[in-house]
């Protein structure tokens, strides 16, 4: 499929494989374990998954029992590993009973923790936190938005030859914080990472306060957080698993596709400007194909049509068909950079080996790195940048390099008045901009750290340690 006529997407993804940890995986999940602090009110606590099952029943989507209470090793039987299928229960009837689940102080429940290795030394380290009840927000002019049964978040850190340099902090479905290492929270004499856990719903969250991630046009939606409930060391409810991994026994469960709660409700009267109701449909399960949700990158299929414009000498901005989603081999919420000194920014990006031979055999020779900026007047949170609300309201700035597995592209900066707000990278057939080929779908949000924290910046220097891969 030659280069000019169907071109590359370039997934915002990290291969598996070569960098190996100084310590290995077990060893390494423990050496970073999270304090999780839960709120002082929280009334809905973690479980065990058998503690979960055993108070459900699978149905299908007209609540036609499949499966009576399911356990560990039978819940993925069903045709397709249950995909399609819902572990429900009675809200009302157990709200006030086992959905408040096992409180961690007197009865700990494993915190699944799956070990990515990926290449140029990382291996990324994902911490999920599993409660048997998500409480949603009660919301004026409206009443009760987002109950559900099953709630899965997760808090990250990232570790380069085994010393953790960053940790991602997770919220609901699309909503996430990187902070690097030195400005985390910690405890245990400053070697491992605390999170805050909000109250009812369970995003995870590096400080205490209220954080708001849903801004809707009648309404906001608000976590709270503080540092006065329970503070669960999470080192030793420590269970490893491998990414990607195979699992079987008592370990079955995570091959089950369906969700991990009710089906939702769509017959509420807000459901035409707000797509949730009081009961909302429950997540699916940790070992997944959208663990960074918002992302919607197409990772499986990296060859579409060009969108082209005959009457523009812009980069061409390319659409994937059907964009897929993140999974453990991606990014995290935001790539980290520090503020430029000078009025360019430096990308240090690194281009898979297959990818760069596939590259040159379609005539690609050179890279080029699209900077997107925004208007730094923009209205948004820096603790919960999301990936899909980035508002280009400046000119982007481009830059070339010849193609190699590791490039420096230097952008100019943004205009005056804006900040960086995310990069994608793209094949040239030439050193000129205009002969590049460059996703939309494949951005990677951006955001620069100086000493005392994020800061809008128009020019940043990044070294961007995930593979851009096929």
């Amino acid at each position: 499929m030659p280069f000019l006529s169907h071109i590359f997407i370039l997934a915002a993804g990290a291969l598996l494989a070569q960098g190996a940890p100084t310590l290995d995986g077990p060893a390494l999940a423990r050496a970073y374990a999270p304090e999780w602090r839960f709120h002082s009110a929280e009334a809905f606590f973690p479980s065990t998954i058998e503690f979960f099952l055993q108070n459900t029943d699978l149905v299908d989507a007209s609540n036609n029992v499949v499966q009576a209470d399911p356990t560990v090793q039978t819940v993925d039987d069903p045709a397709n590993q249950g995909s399609g299928l819902f572990l429900s229960t009675n809200i009302d009837a157990n709200k006030n009973g086992w959905l408040k689940g096992q409180n961690p102080s007197t009865s700990p429940s494993p915190v699944y923790t799956f070990v990515a290795p990926k290449d140029n030394g990382v291996v990324d380290l994902y911490y999920w936190l599993w409660t048997p009840f998500n409480a949603g927000k009660d919301v004026p002019l409206v009443g009760r938005v987002g109950d559900h049964v099953g709630d899965w978040e997760r808090m990250t850190v990232r570790t380069v030859n085994g010393a953790a340099t960053q940790v991602d902090y997770h919220a609901h479905s699309d909503t996430g914080s990187t902070v690097p290492w030195d400005q985390a929270p910690k405890f245990d004499n400053g070697n491992r990472p605390v999170g805050y856990i909000a109250q009812g719903s369970h995003g995870i969250w590096k400080d205490a306060g209220t954080h708001t991630y849903v801004n809707a046009v009648v309404f906001k939606l608000n976590d709270i957080t503080d540092d006065g409930g329970v503070h669960w060391d999470t080192r030793d409810s420590i269970t490893t698993l491998d990414f990607p991994g195979t699992f079987s026994g008592n370990l079955d469960w995570l091959n089950y596709k369906g969700a991990w709660g009710n089906n939702g409700e769509t017959n509420c009267w807000w459901h035409i400007f707000y797509d949730e109701c009081e009961v909302v449909t429950g997540p699916t399960g940790p070992y997944r194909t959208d663990v960074m949700s918002a992302a919607k990158v197409a990772t499986a299929n990296f060859k579409v049509a060009a969108v082209t414009d005959s009457n523009s000498t812009a980069p061409t901005q390319v659409k994937s068909a059907d964009p897929l989603k993140f999974d453990m081999t991606g990014t995290l919420s935001q790539v980290l950079g520090t503020p430029s000194t000078s009025d360019k920014s430096s990308y240090t990006v690194y281009l898979s080996s297959d990818f760069v031979s596939a590259a040159k055999a379609d005539n690609a020779k050179f890279v080029g790195v699209q900077q997107i900026c925004e208007s730094s007047s923009a209205d948004e949170e820096k603790t919960a940048i999301t990936r899909r609300d980035v508002k280009r309201e400046t000119a982007n700035t481009v830059a070339t390099v010849a193609l190699s597995n590791k490039v420096t592209v230097t952008p100019a900066e943004c205009a005056s008045g804006s900040r960086v707000a995310a990069y994608t990278v793209g094949l040239c057939t030439s050193d000129a901009a205009d002969s590049c080929k460059f996703s939309s779908s494949s951005e990677r949000p951006l955001r620069a750290y100086g000493a005392n924290g994020a800061q809008d910046t128009a020019a940043i220097t990044v070294e961007d340690l995930d593979n851009w891969k096929l």
